[in-house]
């Protein structure tokens, strides 16, 4: 009877020892899921805010390239546009690569997503707030697909009435280049107007990208907060 009294407490230690090791174990692997949670928290929180500080660039550069439209529009509308051909085969080169598209920073939540480390948000509110924010950046992606569209229209048109060389030299020199009413390729007026179209557009789709790039904005700074909130960090 001592025997089976002396194996069954020996069963017991072992069983105990094991369970323990199991608790401990445990409790060492949520520790380290903590911890990267946080790690990955900080790192959204660095996305979220050069979002913002992107949507902003974004806006300033807009204006930049509704300008450079309105220019375009003025002075091919000008009935002197022939003693302005430098200055407006400069306008209208410049509006294509002045203008940017709109690409929100998604490198913590794609790795996030990928390795399936999404789980580890253990805030249910901030991670709605999450998968909220970057399913809706998606129509972002629909943008851009339109606005590469309209600018390839746009660069179509614009090759037809201006001389290539001297646009060129603009994109290459960044600046002015002295022209004569000779690389104005056309003056027909259905030409001229696609060109102005075409620019229209652009700038339409530029107008629908900055709305949406606001509407992001407001969205990024509210998920900034409540992550802030939710985890306590103060920066």
């Amino acid at each position: 009877m001592e025997t089976v009294g002396h194996y069954f407490f020996e069963f017991f230690m072992v069983f105990l020892a094991v369970f323990l090791g199991f608790l401990a174990e445990n409790l060492r692997e949520r520790l380290v899921e903590k911890q990267q949670e946080r790690v990955y928290i900080k790192n959204m929180l660095e996305d979220l805010s050069t979002d913002n500080i992107l949507y902003h660039k974004y806006t300033e550069n807009n204006k930049i390239v509704f300008e450079l439209i309105e220019t375009l529009v003025q002075l091919i509308k000008s009935p002197e546009r022939k003693q302005h051909i430098t200055k407006l085969a400069f306008t209208a080169r410049m509006i294509l690569p002045q203008f940017k598209q709109l690409v929100p920073t998604e490198r913590t939540y794609e790795q996030m997503k990928s390795s399936g480390t999404l789980r580890l948000i253990s805030n249910q509110e901030v991670a709605n707030g999450i998968s909220y924010y970057y399913y809706s950046v998606t129509e972002l992606k629909k943008y851009n697909e339109s606005i590469m569209m309209w600018a390839t229209n746009y660069g179509n048109q614009m090759g037809k009435i201006f001389d290539g060389e001297l646009l060129l030299k603009i994109i290459k020199e960044k600046k002015e280049i002295p022209a004569d009413a000779a690389a104005l390729l056309t003056e027909e007026p259905i030409a001229l107007n696609e060109l102005i179209n075409g620019a229209q557009y652009v700038y339409g789709a530029l107008m629908l990208g900055e709305t949406i790039g606001n509407e992001r904005s407001i969205a990024a700074q509210q998920l900034i907060e409540l992550i802030k909130k939710e985890y306590r960090l103060g920066v």
